[in-house]
């Protein structure tokens, strides 16, 4: 009798470890044994994997395609699976100063102005992205909505995804109206953007209710009036986004709770609105010597922006991380996978750390040291899935974009005062669109910063070499190369190397990248003239025979053409500052 026990139990136990029937794609990877749970298996939630499942071979039913249309979203607040079925209905524009929702009865006025029409416009018999990856300029048929969400969207995504814009809606005209006005630069020129700028402006000096969407709405609008070269109403616009996110209580867990509807998408576009401002108050502060709006008093308990894939497709499997858990993957034993947007929003934090380092030297050597460290750990802990800008399929992570060019600023914030560079004729230039700064005693270590200041001008010169879709990056990018051509002038002017062939090479790919994003953006335009003017003078363009180019001198005299008060400061170029 014992023996058959025996026997038993042992049957029992050959039962129990059974391999699941199915395993997720990370633990086939990893070569991990997977517990087959649906929707996420034990092991992705322990380390908050992305779960993800293909059709087994071994006769797994899967669920059919209508099923899988009504995929449901699973809550990240609570530890059951409450699902909830997807909004149906779609977001159209289909009537001069009307929002209509797909399946109602009749579309909402629009307090009876007329702001735009996309519905009436057809679509463009050719792809909208050249083979530059820019837009079909002499294009006047592309839905202005549709210019945003495909050349704009990528860059700063706080609103859903296109084809979830529905969960927002209704859409506050405002809204509307400000979306109309950044997809109009990538089709139309001059007047035509103006005018919509003037709809833009009128629809949000109506309606002063204040909400999420406004908020949205005038960081949005923020970001084009900057790259529109309209710098005091762009700071202007964001510090009353600043100002109504905290009134609001957005910088809090419980606002989107509180207001997401039940909604998670809903939801992850008021998490992610939160820190765009985040990283905008670093991007203004930088390149506009704008005092930071959101300082170290204001209680932040945000969670995280969640995966990408879960935003685009409306489906999550588990709840945003929290800002703890990001800073402390580095010491987890498995490699867990973050968002591309929290390695933006980490690269916009060492940002401001570089910017707000002491200047007295008892204190400033620690901080430069534990910034130095925590950029260096920021890239050595970039993920095996997310190791370059570039996809497998040849697209870029416009997020993770972002983040390489911040942290390379915030490496020569950190660096270039330090360093003999600032104190050259071409690092005093008065150009728009980067910050003024202190120059500081030589020090001891002043070629170490150096030559880090101009590795990290060469990275964000290696970013503009990836021109497959230059048209999508954010149109602060323009900064970051201004920041990185000065760098590169600074050191062609005390001669940094033997050779000026690389660096000119620089340059010239820059002034290149400036030339694109002058076709929609203005204030590319005015940086591109001014840096091409100093780079004349520093490289002597024009006044030796080109024999002479490679001969090493101590440079030119400039300064008649620059100011050595300042640095990167403003430019007026034909009365625009």
């Amino acid at each position: 009798m014992a023996h058959a026990s025996s026997h038993d139990g042992r049957r029992e136990f050959a039962h129990a470890i059974k391999p699941a029937p199915l395993a997720c794609l990370t633990c086939r990877r990893k070569h991990l044994r997977c517990d087959g749970t649906m929707p996420i298996c034990g092991r992705c939630q322990k380390s908050r994997a992305d779960c993800q499942y293909t059709p087994s071979r071994r006769g797994y039913k899967t669920a059919t395609r209508s099923s899988q249309s009504n995929a449901s979203l699973t809550s990240p607040r609570g530890s059951s699976s409450n699902l909830s079925t997807p909004i149906q209905t779609a977001v159209t524009f289909s009537q001069p100063g009307t929002i209509a929702l797909q399946g109602t009865a009749s579309p909402t006025p629009v307090d009876g102005r007329s702001l735009t029409t996309l519905g009436q416009l057809p679509l463009p018999p050719s792809p909208l992205v050249g083979s530059d990856g820019q837009p079909p300029y002499n294009s006047s048929l592309v839905p202005l909505v549709d210019s945003f969400f495909m050349f704009f969207h990528e860059s700063h995504p706080i609103l859903p995804p296109s084809h979830l814009i529905n969960r927002l809606a209704p859409i506050p005209p405002y809204l509307e109206a400000v979306l109309n006005f950044v997809g109009s630069h990538y089709v139309y020129h001059g007047a035509s953007t103006d005018s919509y700028r003037e709809l833009a402006a009128s629809a949000l000096a109506i309606d002063h209710q204040p909400s999420f969407f406004k908020v949205q709405a005038l960081l949005i609008y923020s970001v084009v009036l900057h790259a529109r070269d309209e710098r005091p109403a762009a700071l202007q616009a964001f510090d009353e986004a600043v100002e109504l996110a905290l009134k609001l209580g957005m910088n809090r867990k419980s606002f989107a709770e509180n207001h997401g509807q039940d909604d998670l998408v809903r939801e992850e576009s008021m998490r992610r609105t939160w820190w765009a401002l985040y990283m905008l108050d670093a991007m203004y502060a930088a390149f506009d010597q704008s005092p930071f709006k959101i300082d170290s008093i204001v209680v932040i308990d945000v969670p995280l922006p969640s995966e990408d894939l879960s935003y685009s497709t409306g489906v999550f499997v588990r709840g945003p991380p929290t800002l703890t858990e990001f800073r402390d993957r580095v010491f987890e034993d498995e490699e867990v996978e973050f968002s591309s947007f929290c390695y933006a929003i980490e690269a916009a934090h060492l940002l401001r750390r570089s910017l707000s380092v002491s200047p007295f030297e008892e204190q400033q050597v620690d901080q430069v040291e534990s910034i130095e460290a925590s950029i260096n750990s920021w890239f050595h802990s970039l993920p095996d899935l997310k190791p370059h800008v570039l996809r497998h399929d040849g697209t870029i992570d416009e997020q993770l974009f972002l983040a390489y060019m911040l942290v390379h600023c915030a490496q020569i914030y950190l660096h270039l005062p330090r360093c003999n560079l600032l104190s050259t004729p071409a690092a005093s230039a008065s150009i728009a669109c980067a910050r003024r700064g202190p120059y500081l005693p030589p020090t001891a270590s002043d070629a170490i910063h150096a030559t880090k200041a101009i590795q990290a001008a060469n990275g964000i010169a290696n970013l503009a070499a990836l021109s497959t879709a230059i048209g999508k990056h954010t149109p602060f990018f323009i900064c970051g190369l201004v920041l990185s051509a000065v760098v590169q002038l600074s050191a062609c002017s005390v001669r940094a190397s033997k050779s000026l062939e690389p660096r000119r090479d620089r340059i010239a790919l820059i002034i290149g990248n400036l030339k694109m994003l002058s076709r929609t953006w203005l204030i590319s335009r005015h940086v591109m003239k001014h840096i091409k003017m100093v780079a004349r003078e520093v490289l002597a363009i024009g006044i030796r025979p080109t024999e002479y180019l490679g001969t090493e001198d101590a440079g030119p005299d400039m300064t008649s053409l620059v100011s050595n008060e300042m640095w990167l400061g403003d430019i007026e170029i034909d009365g625009v500052t």
